[in-house]
């Protein structure tokens, strides 16, 4: 039966004398559920409230991924729908083993019938939760907060994690698990007592240090024994650090992260752990697009982690050239390569032009397979997409393996100007057509934060030039492909979470006359937005 002291620590019930909660205590009664288990469903009848006395549940959305709310030790759940006589609105899922204590509709109504305190107890406590509610930010689609490492380097790992969270990190060290003295406890890790684990009291004994530690980190040993595979069960992400246990198996691939032991490896999976992996998308906008170096030039020096990178036309070379790992100094020359690489010699004309001006096959063997040094995604430094799209269907194609310059020709064509570049039995143009900013790339991808720069805007502020002569055919192209730019990269804006918008213009989409100007407007724009993005990267993502 529970305990008296168990449920007073229970908000709901704190206040009550001890003859009412000894009557509560009557119509009580014990479940258990394991890991993944549906304690309901969307839909199901409303019939009973629950009061966890151990683990964890989540509340989770209709589309069951997004988190709602967690719900843990001392807290009570379901108690709505019940109270108003309305099926479930979402579904409840144990995320660690639970013990519950169940209250049927049939037996709270006898107890507030009978016993008015309790009603008045119980309304105090939801018109809490409506304020919590209200004021919450904007849930998680996964939180993380138990992480089973196999490796030596289990201690590295929480440092990195203290590093991201600012927070004390719980580490359980099991039986037979490895550290290395590369690393040794420090003030932000609190070591955890194993003395006494069993398979059975593990859940519990995690449950209750999740409540105390925003993270606890778990180092497995690399031998299988019933302690290690209940972690594994109740941990949410499985990190292997450079090397996995050839008898481990994930029940869920995407569980399973591999690493390595290097700094930025460590610090990338510590904070996609917490939920604050950070991308930056990078808009097109064709010589306007440099501003993108002066971006990349105050994230650097600043020290801004970037995790992934997602870039369309001139996004998508810039992005490139980053993800390379390129210095901030070597970015700034490239201008002067770009200049010469319009030159007429560059330039392999269609004679006469049925699809394009111009064929490109220059521009991809010896121009941007040079600037890219013949590698593939595979080889970069950071994650990086580039987005196309199909001629011929709409499509968009992003990329995210295979060689460098085959994306980045496909993302730059241009239509009319330059031919569709054909890639995968696909022929693929410019991918501002549909998708100039690709912060949705990086969401689909993981981001947590994104960091947009952009160059897109109205016509009217993006052209620079003599409007009183009829256009030549440069500024008609690149002024319509402007134009439907802008309108589509509305769609976009609702992604991110920080936008550096950049005031610039030029007259056409090959201007660089201005490219030093540019830069110097990118950086300044940046700089503007410091606070901004330092702010929202620092900012605990809550549920």
């Amino acid at each position: 039966m529970i305990q008296r002291d168990l449920l007073r620590g229970i908000p709901l019930f704190r206040n009550l004398e001890n003859d009412d909660l000894e009557l509560v205590i009557t119509y009580l009664k014990k479940e258990s559920y394991p890991k993944n288990a549906l304690v309901f469903r969307k839909g199901d009848l409303a019939d009973m409230l629950y009061l966890v006395e151990s683990g964890q549940l989540a509340v989770v959305g209709e589309d069951g991924v997004e988190t709602i709310a967690l719900v843990g030790p001392g807290s009570f759940v379901g108690e709505i729908s019940m109270l108003l006589g309305q099926p479930r609105t979402a579904n409840l899922q144990v995320t660690l083993d639970v013990q519950l204590w169940t209250l049927h509709k049939q037996d709270f109504d006898h107890l507030v019938a009978t016993r008015p305190t309790i009603a008045l107890e119980m309304m105090r406590e939801l018109s809490k939760r409506l304020v919590t509610t209200t004021q919450r930010k904007r849930s998680l689609t996964k939180p993380r907060y138990i992480t089973a490492v196999f490796g030596s380097y289990g201690l590295e790992m929480t440092q990195a994690i203290y590093g991201q969270l600012r927070s004390p990190v719980g580490f359980l060290l099991l039986p037979n698990a490895e550290v290395t003295d590369r690393a040794s406890l420090s003030g932000g890790i609190m070591p955890l007592d194993s003395e006494g684990l069993t398979e059975a009291s593990l859940a519990e004994h995690l449950s209750h240090q999740i409540q105390v530690f925003k993270h606890v980190v778990v180092a497995l040993p690399n031998q299988p024994d019933p302690l290690t595979h209940k972690a594994l069960d109740l941990a949410d992400t499985v990190v292997c650090i450079d090397q996995t246990p050839p008898w481990y198996v994930p029940s869920r691939p995407n569980d399973l992260w591999p690493t390595t032991n290097s700094r930025i490896d460590l610090e990338r999976t510590a904070r996609r752990l917490i939920n604050r992996t950070i991308g930056l998308a990078l808009s097109s906008g064709g010589s306007r697009g440099l501003a993108h170096i002066g971006v990349l030039k105050v994230l650097m020096e600043e020290k801004i982690p970037i995790d992934m990178v997602a870039g369309t036309s001139a996004g998508a070379l810039f992005g490139s050239l980053y993800a390379l790992g390129w210095s901030t100094e070597r970015l700034s020359g490239f201008t002067e390569e770009l200049k010469s690489a319009t030159k007429i010699t560059n330039w392999d004309f269609n004679f006469p032009p049925t699809t394009a001006l111009v064929k490109g096959r220059i521009a991809r063997n010896k121009l941007i397979a040079r600037w890219v040094e013949n590698k593939s995604f595979e080889e970069l430094a950071t994650p990086l997409y580039i987005v196309a799209a199909d001629v011929y269907t709409g499509d968009e194609v992003v990329f995210d393996s295979g060689p460098l310059a085959d994306a980045i020709r496909s993302s730059l064509s241009i239509p009319v100007l330059v031919e569709p570049w054909r890639y995968n039995e696909r022929y693929l143009v410019d991918g501002g057509i549909v998708n100039p900013l690709p912060a949705s790339v990086l969401r689909a991808r993981g981001a947590d934060i994104i960091i947009g720069s952009s160059v897109v805007q109205p016509m009217a502020q993006s052209y620079r030039g003599n409007t009183d002569k009829m256009p030549n055919m440069w500024q008609v192209i690149s002024n319509i492909y402007s134009a439907m730019e802008a309108e589509v990269i509305s769609k976009q804006l609702p992604q991110v979470d920080v936008l550096i918008q950049h005031q610039v213009a030029a007259n056409h989409a090959l201007d660089f006359d201005e490219a030093a100007d540019l830069i110097t407007i990118g950086e300044e724009t940046a700089r503007q937005m410091l606070p901004a993005i330092k702010e929202t990267i620092e900012t605990p993502l809550t549920v």
